[in-house]
């Protein structure tokens, strides 16, 4: 399913146990440069315009209830069913009570969320317990291998197998406009191997691709999104693209 709002994961929503998406950023009511529906308090838009946009999505989406983290480009992991506090109407003062960058969950109801701009949204679908994950992986959560420590929190938490998950990488910058330092390239190449990069740019969603299988996701299992945020920023918030004063996108999966 596709709205104006938003689109599907249909990866991972065909299975028929998750909801699972990521919001567009089209059909809401702030002002530049943040049109139009920004989902986040925290990078300077007007209060009353991002609570606005909370509403309209969540009618959009029928999500009444969503747990996230103060995210720090980390490696943390948190999960979710030991925090207490659910939140929708995200406001600057209602600061999440746990701090990392990925969640996980075996509990249906509420839906596990983060914020992205650019950094790669990954989405975790163990589909024999089932048990849900998502984390917020830039270039440092990337080189920590934030998606196979999530997976390590799920098999600890809730018995899952990496050859059980389907995941899916989501729209975020990739190796077309994502220009970086010969010494990030260097680190790159030394964790995850040479095809992380071509000259000067990287591939965050390989490097994701490479740690992921080499713990035992098989390949047919990791979708990777086409989309480019850098290169649609009709489309999608771009935090490299649009000079770091921009909105967020929401990106999210509830077991069903």
């Amino acid at each position: 399913m596709t709205t104006n709002l938003y689109y599907t994961i249909n990866e991972l929503a065909d299975t028929g146990l998750v909801n699972a998406g990521i919001s567009l950023r089209c059909g809401g009511v702030s002002k530049a440069p943040y049109v139009s529906l920004n989902l986040a308090s925290h990078v300077g838009d007007n209060p009353d315009a991002v609570s606005q946009n909370q509403r309209i999505f969540s009618t959009e989406t029928g999500i009444k209830a969503l747990k996230y983290c103060h995210q720090i480009h980390s490696d943390s992991v948190q999960n979710a069913d030991s925090i207490a506090t659910s939140f929708w109407n995200i406001k600057e003062q209602n600061v999440p009570e746990k701090t990392g960058d990925a969640l996980i969950s075996a509990q249906q109801g509420d839906a596990l969320s983060i914020f992205t701009a650019d950094c790669v949204p990954i989405f975790i679908l163990d589909v024999a317990t089932p048990a849900i994950g998502i984390a917020h992986a830039g270039w440092r959560g990337t080189l920590a291998r934030i998606a196979v420590k999530t997976l390590a929190q799920m098999k600890n938490s809730f018995g899952t197998h990496a050859e059980n998950c389907l995941i899916h990488l989501g729209p975020s910058i990739q190796e077309c406009c994502y220009t970086v330092s010969p010494d990030l390239i260097y680190k790159f190449v030394q964790h995850f191997g040479s095809t992380v990069h071509n000259e000067q740019n990287l591939s965050l969603q390989t490097a994701s691709f490479r740690q992921l299988v080499d713990i035992g996701v098989t390949s047919e299992s990791v979708s990777i999104s086409p989309f480019c945020t850098a290169c649609h920023t009709d489309k999608f918030y771009s935090h490299r693209a649009e000079g770091g004063k921009t909105g967020r996108m929401l990106s999210f999966i509830q077991l069903t």
